[in-house]
């Protein structure tokens, strides 16, 4: 009797620059295939069948699909649309095929469930590998009766019956890993033309319960670990099979300190011995303490990563956390982190979110100021708000504080073409707090201060003059805002800029040329001016402005004045002058010293400016790596003091 073929939908768009035809092997399916495939009633009676890991062509796809007895579809924001096509095309092509979606995004607390996903037979609720496996026993029964299994929707006859919610994990370790078992072997040895990216879980869960995120309430908002020598051994995994980039997927890494301090070793180790993975990403514990820098230290200076801290606040305004159930760390805590990350060097970003609830024009301004007053300057992300299925924000919040919503559809890398297959995501536009008009207006004051402050056009000015002068940050940009409306390049890109935020917020598009061949759209329009700065040679234009502006506002000593903008344009790369890095310069006064600890300037410095990239770099590559290179600080010097 042959067996039943079980395959996965788990599509994605390309990760990276174009060239490196990077993609994720497809690890969610495969954690559910690992699992079940241990016992005997599903390895006796089903086996695998396809993966369908890339975003191919539907026809096609359906064809190498219709053949399968059973297809799970796991789906979020970035493959939302592709699988409902899919699975209707499938549903069409084999009736009789059991289709079962699963992941985050599917709206499970929405009624009418499946007169929007008709083609779907059950919907998987939460954690999956239990419930999975209950499903395929089922199924091979005569009569299935998927009701008594709980963590189901079911479809029943176009109307939701739902069982409930079933029983998380709690010994993690009885999954079986997708690496360990072979589960890849074939698709990648059927494409050595894909560089992969892989995914590594070192725990799962999240103790946190933020209303604009499904990840906690996902998790059950209790974290639980898998085996230190099962992710030793898929590190090791990595490394064998030349993965390039790996994805930590934990909530909040570091949060088990002395445990996440091994892996950094054991993943620098995998790093030396086999050259890979060269990249990696990782969250980092919301409340930090010395320890994850510690650990950042060590990744960057010991495994020669290039990595930064991310220290994420999402706003610096007590009402809006307290409105969307979080807490930061204190202001004292947040520049303790700042300033050893300065210190030593460490790449530093900190994530915002514009349009949460409570958030006000005024407020967000000041989330900024704060920052830079606690001691961030090279490293802020802005993501717009986004209404996640099922996150509190949008099932409890939208109404209360008038969070309206428009489907974007290039906001995610890679998801802007195809038509019926566009993937979309519904942003925040306007709140009770912050409409229209005004969230405009936050979007451009966004990409003003990343253009001059975080990109490094004036962070070292504006910082030194808050404390020569005791000219505070919001008077330093409220000037530099009157002064660049006065330059025509600089008035023509604040322009542009809010054109274009207008069309996204109002058609869903930014609508926008490429710049050096690389397309610019809502993920990456706010770098777009540093972009432009280096692809239309603009460098000297801009500390000319730059220069004026300094010059005419706050009188500085000449000589003074004439060192802090040397300092300050040379910090910020130029293209055309890379191959001139690292350089040593003399300064006679030690702004960096005075700046980060001085209570007076001293006289005589040396300082060495590097830019630890290919000095070769082409400008369109060097273009592109400002967004994607960004939380490393790409295109600003290394500071050194001699």
């Amino acid at each position: 009797m042959s067996k039943k073929i079980v395959s996965f939908v788990n599509p994605n768009f390309q990760q990276g620059p174009k060239e490196f035809n990077a993609y994720y092997l497809p690890y969610t399916p495969a954690v559910l295939w690992s699992y079940v495939n241990q016992f005997p009633e599903i390895s006796d009676n089903y086996e695998l069948g396809d993966f369908i890991w890339r975003r191919d062509n539907i026809e096609e796809t359906v064809e190498l699909l219709k053949h399968s007895s059973v297809v799970g579809f796991s789906t979020y924001i970035w493959n939302r649309s592709y699988n409902a096509v899919l699975g209707r095309e499938l549903k069409k092509a084999n009736p009789n095929i059991l289709i079962i979606g699963g992941g985050p995004e599917y709206p499970i607390e929405k009624p009418g469930f499946f007169e929007k996903h008709p083609f779907m037979d059950l919907c998987v609720k939460l954690e999956g590998e239990i419930t999975f496996r209950k499903i395929l026993k089922e199924f091979n029964k005569a009569k299935p009766d998927y009701k008594k299994i709980q963590g189901l929707l079911v479809n029943d006859n176009g109307m939701t019956f739902d069982t409930g919610d079933s029983k998380r994990i709690d010994d993690l370790d009885v999954i079986p890993s997708p690496y360990l078992t072979g589960i890849f072997d074939k698709l990648m040895a059927k494409h050595p033309e894909v560089r992969w990216n892989a995914t590594l879980e070192t725990n799962r869960g999240c103790p946190y319960a933020c209303t604009f995120c499904d990840w906690g309430s996902l998790t059950y908002n209790k974290v639980k670990k898998f085996n230190l020598e099962r992710v030793f051994a898929e590190l090791e995994w990595i490394g064998i099979n030349k993965c390039d980039f790996v994805s930590i997927t934990d909530a909040n890494f570091g949060i088990f300190p002395e445990r996440d301090d091994v892996i950094a070793d054991k993943l620098i180790a995998v790093q030396k011995k086999y050259d890979n993975p060269k990249a990696y990403t990782i969250s980092w514990a919301k409340n930090q303490k010395r320890e994850i820098v510690d650990i950042v230290k060590k990744l960057i200076y010991e495994g020669g990563a290039k990595i930064g801290l991310n220290l994420s606040v999402q706003t610096m305004d007590e009402n809006v956390l307290d409105i969307i159930k979080r807490k930061n760390l204190g202001t004292n805590a947040i520049a303790e982190v700042f300033e050893m990350c300065e210190e030593h060097n460490i790449p530093l970003y900190t994530e915002l979110i514009l349009g949460l609830p409570g958030e006000s024009l005024e407020s967000w301004k000041e989330n900024f100021y704060k920052l830079y007053e606690a001691g961030n300057h090279t490293g802020i992300t802005i993501y717009q708000a986004q209404l996640l299925e099922n996150a509190e924000m949008n099932l409890l919040q939208r109404k209360l504080y008038k969070l309206e919503g428009r489907v974007v559809y290039d906001y995610l890398v890679g998801t802007y073409n195809e038509h019926e297959l566009q993937e979309g995501v519904e942003v925040v536009i306007s709140t009770k707090d912050l409409p229209f008009d005004k969230m405009v207006d936050a979007q451009l004051f966004s990409w003003f201060q990343n253009t001059f402050h975080i990109n490094g056009m004036t962070n070292y000015i504006s910082r030194f003059l808050l404390k020569y002068k005791n000219v505070s940050y919001e008077t330093f940009y409220d000037q530099l805002l009157e002064h660049i409306e006065r330059d025509p390049w600089f008035n023509s890109e604040m322009e542009r800029i809010r054109e274009h935020y207008s069309n996204w917020s109002t058609n869903g598009r930014i609508d926008h040329t490429p710049i050096q061949g690389m397309e610019i759209h809502g993920w990456n329009l706010v770098h777009s001016t540093l972009i432009n700065l280096h692809s239309e040679g603009k460098h000297a234009h801009a500390f000319e402005v730059i220069d004026e502006f300094v010059r005419e506002t706050f009188a500085l000593p000449e000589e003074i004045h004439n060192e802090l903008m040397k300092f300050q344009s040379t910090f910020l790369v130029d293209h055309a002058k890379i191959a001139q890095y690292p350089q040593t310069l003399s300064f006679n006064h030690d702004f960096l010293g005075y700046i980060q600890h001085g209570t007076e300037l001293v006289k005589d410095s040396s300082y060495e400016f590097d830019f630890p990239e290919d000095k070769d770099m082409s400008l369109a590559r060097f273009c592109e790596q400002i967004f994607f290179a960004r939380r490393r600080n790409f295109g600003k010097s290394w500071v050194t003091k001699k």
